[in-house]
């Protein structure tokens, strides 16, 4: 059966269409956004595509722009499908920047998309693939949704039955891969420029910035790894070479790991071998990395909860897998505690090793087959001859006394996560997105977990720590749904003295905070964009045009005298809308200084001081017109 991915944002379309293919013998997977056809695409690898031509555009372009970008794009066929089913088709001349093989206009009108399909499916067929494009033509072995950490196991599966294939995880725009042989991981790339090699070793100051851009273009080129890092002048050969691709790769699985959401692909082959280079490394010590890189303690707490009560003791597969588990020293100390005499809540709480490190290597055992439980003491070595085993006690831990720097940073901190609005106490923008605000939760609530810190004596910041987790999850819950944010985003501008005569929109506000964000990295396109948006939101607010106004001046192309007329003309729009807002009379004052009529300028900046002598901006305009 041949996999379908279908794209269409009209519903009662996409449940006819979804219906339809699914009878003509195709595996739908139905979604009607941009960002779930990405992750369908890098995860699921379907067979053919149906998308919608009026999908809304992702980064001002169609989401096919994207696909065709992607290392498996060329090869998947893809239909355009338009609304004459509806009377609305725009026609075929709107899928003529699109690279797709076939365009159908009424995807409802019988005898027209199946067959249209069923040749498309069949030409790509008739070409025989080979390499990667091959082990990724397979359905896949197992797949599914990255939310409840499901990775783990999957790696741990692939270990057991000593798989080759190559696992894909994808979220938005980006898709990572990771490529094992023999059940152990060997090699991993990735769509984002974040995750290169060269990105890789400019961050651990192993090559310049000039360098790691030649060694992008000799990978471009056809090079082998080894020969462009030398080309570029990098210093890796032999055994260094061998372990900084080991290194790379172990922490970009980690990463991997640790990925909260999107989906997820194991597809099984080794023909992908001859194109892509292979390190060894342990194949279950990946898994406890990255596990501690990237998830809360609380995930691996949760599963051993019901055996807090009983005693774990090492199982024969811990013996076998010590060398695919690669435990350090630490570790190792940790797991001889494992004997079955010692109660998991006491092992945790005072054995060996700090908590974290505890729980989390209990965890890995536990999800390996390393370790048992019994609800009674376990018989161990010399034990076994004894009628009676004898629980070990251990008694508690003495805790050290918490870095008078390291408290005092902490108390200030807490008190600012507090005292501070929802957005602040999570340290983001007002223009922060759901993924934003996962992210920044996780990331905080583990700083200030008082687990992050259980080595130390916590009782005099107990209290204090409690009311940070509370502030956190409050957080979270408003800020992680759309219209739980937006309500408390309408709430916090009504509380603030923003000087407007006109109601404050939410919308609006997001997108001149985005635009500012864009302004103070000189992107002055992107800043115009979302200026305009705000404009086109809320156009009774002259203080949108001035940001726009100012971005226009900037970023809008052409000679200075023509970019004058442009930002000049949105001023008088602005101005009329709000004659004393001191930053419209500002800009129109620094674009006639740059046009060379100094004299106007001076006399608009002094009126601006006549109704604000304490206006920094219009005195710093004016000392420049002075010079």
């Amino acid at each position: 059966m041949k996999t379908l991915l279908l794209a269409e944002s009209h519903p009662p379309t996409l449940e006819h269409l979804r219906g339809l293919l699914s009878q003509a013998g195709y595996s739908v997977r139905a979604v009607n956004d941009p960002i779930a056809v990405l992750e369908h695409f890098a995860a699921d690898n379907p067979d053919v595509m149906v998308l919608s031509v009026d999908l809304p555009r992702l980064d001002g372009a169609h989401v096919v722009h994207h696909i065709r970008g992607h290392s498996q794009g060329a090869r998947v066929p893809i239909v355009a499908i338009d609304k004459g089913h509806l009377g609305r088709a725009r026609g075929v001349g709107s899928v003529l920047d699109l690279k797709v093989n076939a365009y159908v206009a009424d995807p409802l009108k019988p005898g027209e998309l199946v067959p249209r399909l069923e040749s498309l499916v069949r030409a790509a067929q008739a070409v025989p693939l080979t390499g990667l494009a091959a082990t990724l033509s397979r359905p896949a072995v197992n797949s599914g949704e990255l939310r409840g950490y499901p990775l783990p196991g999957l790696l741990h599966s692939i270990y057991r039955l000593r798989r080759d294939g190559v696992l894909v995880v994808a979220h938005r725009g980006l898709s990572r891969r990771v490529y094992f042989l023999r059940g152990g991981p060997v090699n991993f790339d990735s769509t984002a420029k974040e995750d290169s090699l060269p990105r890789y070793l400019v961050e651990r100051k192993l090559a310049t910035q000039a360098q790691a851009e030649r060694v992008v273009e000799a990978l471009a080129s056809g090079l082998r790894i080894g020969a462009a890092l030398a080309d570029a002048g990098v210093e890796a050969v032999g055994e260094e070479l061998s372990q900084l691709l080991r290194d790379y790769t172990r922490d970009k699985l980690a990463r991997v790991l640790g990925m909260r959401e999107g989906r997820y692909a194991f597809y099984s082959g080794d023909e992908y071998t001859s194109e892509v280079a292979s390190v060894d490394l342990p194949p279950l010590a990946q898994v406890l990395e990255g596990a501690r890189k990237g998830f809360p303690l609380k995930v691996m707490a949760a599963s051993l909860r019901a055996h807090l009560g009983e005693y774990p003791v090492r199982s024969p597969e811990f013996g076998r897998d010590m060398q695919a588990m690669a435990l350090d020293t630490d570790d190792i100390k940790i797991a001889m505690q494992v004997n079955g005499r010692i109660v998991l809540k006491e092992l945790l709480a005072h054995g060996r090793g700090e908590l974290r490190a505890a729980y989390s290597l209990l965890w890995f055992l536990k999800l390996t087959g390393g370790v048992t439980f019994s609800a009674t003491p376990v018989a161990t070595g010399t034990d076994m001859l004894s009628a009676v085993v004898v629980p070990d006690r251990i008694g508690p831990r003495k805790r050290k006394s918490l870095p008078v720097e390291t408290a005092a940073s902490l108390r200030e901190e807490a008190v600012r996560i507090i005292t501070r609005s929802y957005f602040g106490s999570l340290g983001l923008d007002i223009a922060a997105d759901a993924e934003a605000v996962e992210r920044a939760y996780h990331e905080t609530a583990m700083r200030f977990h008082p687990d992050t810190y259980a080595e130390f004596d916590l009782s005099d910041l107990r209290d204090l720590l409690d009311s940070v987790q509370e502030k956190l999850s409050a957080s979270y819950r408003v800020l992680s749904v759309e219209e739980k944010r937006k309500a408390y985003l309408q709430y916090l501008f009504s509380k603030l003295d923003v000087g407007r005569n006109t109601a404050v929109v939410v919308d609006a506000e997001i997108a001149l905070r985005r635009g500012e964000s864009s302004l103070k990295r000189r992107d002055f396109v992107t800043a115009m964009k979302a200026f305009e948006e705000s404009v086109s939101l809320n156009p009774s607010e002259p203080e949108y045009y001035a940001f726009l106004a100012w971005a226009t001046y900037q970023g809008a192309g052409g000679p200075l005298v023509q970019r004058a007329q442009k930002a000049q003309k949105v001023l008088k729009k602005a101005l009329s809308l709000g004659p004393y807002v001191e930053r419209l009379h500002i800009i129109a004052a620094i674009i006639d200084m740059d046009l060379g009529d100094a004299p106007l300028a001076r006399k608009k900046l002094l009126k601006v001081l006549e109704y604000n002598p304490y206006s920094q901006l219009a005195k710093a305009a004016l000392r420049k017109v002075g010079r």
